[in-house]
């Protein structure tokens, strides 16, 4: 490939002129580098090197290969010319095992051959990116470092990357996510000579930091960003600009013999007949359902459909009246790897109740005491699993606690853990940001003042405690939802009342150096609950209006029946913008589930202003005419709803805060 005439003879014009000794060259069009081809021939002559499928991709597995196998001369892409473009992109898509906290690992390097020095390299580790470049000037030469804060990419999983270098600016973007922008004080150098260098794939050129994750596309771009040329995607871990022959679809004709040329691994197995165990044994096997025509993957103890007749939801029926100890005000759904499927119940009188998925029902399992419970929260850290709930009121001492609850192996039940002090709480929300665990309490008022602080919790793993980290100021606050978008992580907190008006803004805050930061606000009536959705590319969050109330107008703005919201983001304008509105009816939840290919939003209406007995909706996504209604449920009182599914079929369940009575709905597909 050395001397190739076709190869770019230098990749950029600079901004200013022509850089001396290039004469009157040509600039050719500029195209997309493979880096990874060049280091692996489709003749199939590099040895170490293997072809790993997971999650249906194929990538290569380098860590067996020495060093200068996965390398060759920069002077086979600078032959004309051995300055480095100033402007470029890199695209990687990948998949990183764990890693133990301090390791390092590098993906691309550029290295000097008589010297050893690094030119270039990109190199990563449990919480970080980093970008690596040599910095000459009359001082002498010096190595410079932008690092990218974990763009969460040790989990396993196949991720694109693209780094676009230019002015100064440097852009990562993960999964066709939002960028993140770092305006370096040190620019990537204009005149950065590969003369005598070699680029080395997987490693620095030794045995230290060698790459053990798969790599499936390395691409060098000059000139331009590369992102417009993948995203959007539908596929964004796995978006392609340019990728080897040998790890492209199967042509399917024996005489390419591609397994041969390659150690090609894939450990899959199918079982037939009824449905076996899916635990850690049966991870990533899949099970073939003859009956039901579906074919089931185990992932993460729950065999997940990936091959069925495509199912539409024709109707709802009801499948169990679910008797509970007190009307309830919230319902959780989880499951306990290797015990069972669950929800707990939020009773307004003194106990709460858990109840264990039996025989396609729900039966009494554990009796929680509460203090008119809201809500309850399942969330884990690591292998420890917890339960927290929001108490709304005092206990028998006056004081105000919600309580955290762990899951107990040995005894099978959730025991205390800790209790943290909350005033009138409506809701926890459990998220995890950069492998730390937080809590969010919905803090709704303090005696009769509802302008308060809510708190963010941090869990401390020397103590193994959450404690407090931020205060965010709500007013009446009765829900907390957390989404990611790409790298970007977002709080929003629902506002239900300010003291005098239902009429309050409720917020969404970023997180940004290690804080949530106010991000957009909307006007909202009575917020109880904002739900994040997301339709193929397109994200959604629905906020639930409850009431319209000022007590300055009471008579004329007393309005339970209104509109509420579905906002859509804007990725352009970098703020959510309202697509839909909905006439609800003193609405305090909103569910998004699927059927098949269709998705679907329930309401919970809980009142009109005359009855509690009003309906709640479900409605269907039908694209441009939106959420359309489809049918149409007798609720009392109704307060949430969850969707759940077991191999037998998909549920609803929600809960009513007027009788002691919880129903589960069962979906009817046809």
């Amino acid at each position: 490939m050395e001397g190739d005439s076709s190869r770019n003879t230098c990749f950029i014009q600079p901004r200013s002129g022509i850089y001396p000794g290039w004469g009157q060259l040509q600039w050719p069009n500029l195209r997309p580098l493979d880096i990874l081809a060049e280091v692996v021939p489709s003749d199939g002559a590099t040895s170490g090197i293997r072809i790993v499928q997971v999650h249906g991709a194929r990538g290569l597995q380098l860590s067996a290969a020495a060093p200068r196998t996965m390398s060759f001369p920069a002077s086979r892409i600078f032959s004309r010319c051995d300055l480095f473009p100033e402007e470029f992109s890199i695209v990687v898509t990948l998949r990183v095992p764990s890693l133990p906290p301090k390791r390092n690992e590098y993906l691309l390097t550029v290295v000097a051959e008589e010297s050893d020095l690094l030119l270039l390299g990109l190199r990563f580790s449990p919480a970080q990116l980093h970008f690596l470049f040599l910095r000459e000037d009359t001082a002498g030469a010096w190595q410079t470092r932008v690092s990218f804060r974990s763009p969460a990419l040790v989990d396993s999983r196949w991720h694109t990357l693209v780094l676009a270098v230019s002015a100064g600016v440097f852009s990562l973007t993960t999964d066709c996510g939002l960028p993140v922008d770092i305006m370096a004080d040190v620019p990537f150098p204009a005149r950065l000579s590969v003369k005598g260098a070699r680029f080395f794939v997987g490693s620095r050129r030794r045995a230290k930091g060698l790459f053990t994750g798969l790599v499936r596309q390395l691409v060098l771009l000059p000139g331009s960003d590369a992102t417009p040329r993948l995203c959007p995607s539908r596929n964004a871990p796995l978006a392609v600009l340019s990728i080897p022959r040998v790890l492209q679809a199967l042509t399917g004709k024996p005489e390419d013999n591609e397994v041969l040329k390659y150690p090609y691994e894939t450990n899959i197995r199918v079982t037939l007949g009824p449905q076996p165990p899916c635990t850690e044994v049966e991870d990533a096997q899949f099970w073939f359902d003859a009956s039901r025509k579906g074919l089931y993957l185990c992932v993460g103890n729950e065999w997940v459909s990936v091959l069925a007749a495509k199912e539409r939801l024709d109707y709802v029926e009801e499948h169990q009246n679910l008797f509970t100890n007190s009307e309830t005000l919230g319902v959780e759904v989880f499951r306990i790897p290797q015990v069972g499927l669950f929800v707990a119940t939020a009773n307004r009188k003194a106990t709460s109740a858990v109840y264990k998925w039996t025989e396609e029902k729900f039966v009494s399992y554990q009796n929680i005491p509460t203090h008119q419970a809201q809500a309850w929260r399942h969330f884990t850290i690591g292998k420890k699993i917890f339960l927290a709930v929001a108490n709304f009121e005092p206990d028998e001492k006056g004081q105000e606690f919600s309580v955290i609850y762990k899951w107990s192996h040995r005894k099978l039940k959730f025991t205390p853990y800790q209790s943290i002090a909350t005033h009138s709480a409506r809701d926890w929300e459990a998220f995890e940001v950069d492998g730390e665990h937080f809590l969010a309490v919905a803090n709704h008022r303090e005696g009769d003042n509802h302008n308060i602080n809510s708190v963010i919790y941090k869990w401390n793993p020397a103590t193994r405690l959450f404690e407090a980290n931020q205060t965010i100021a709500t007013s009446g606050a009765y829900d907390w939802e957390f989404f990611s978008v790409g790298p970007y992580s977002f709080l929003v907190v629902a506002n239900t009342f300010n003291g005098t008006s239902t009429k309050v803004h409720s917020h969404l805050y970023i997180r940004l150096l290690g804080s949530f930061q106010l991000f957009q606000s909307f006007p909202t009536f009575g917020a109880a609950d904002w739900e994040v959705f997301q339709i193929g590319e397109r994200i959604f969050l629905a906020v639930a209006n409850s009431h319209s109330y000022d007590v300055e107008m009471q008579v004329q703005n007393d309005s339970y029946v209104i509109n509420s919201v579905i906002y859509e983001l804007n990725v352009t304008a970098q703020a959510f913008v309202k697509f839909q509105d909905i006439l609800t009816c003193s609405a305090l939840d909103w569910e998004f589930f699927s059927v098949g290919e269709d998705y679907f939003l329930v309401v919970a209406n809980s009142f009109d202003g005359r009855t509690f007995s009003v309906n709640s909706i479900i409605y269907r996504w039908q694209g441009y005419e939106g959420f359309v209604a489809v049918h149409s449920l007798p609720t009392v009182g109704c307060r949430d709803w969850e969707a759940f599914s077991t191999t037998a079929g998909a549920y609803l369940i929600y809960s009513s805060a007027k009788e002691p009575l919880s129903r589960v709905l069962r979906l009817r597909t046809r």
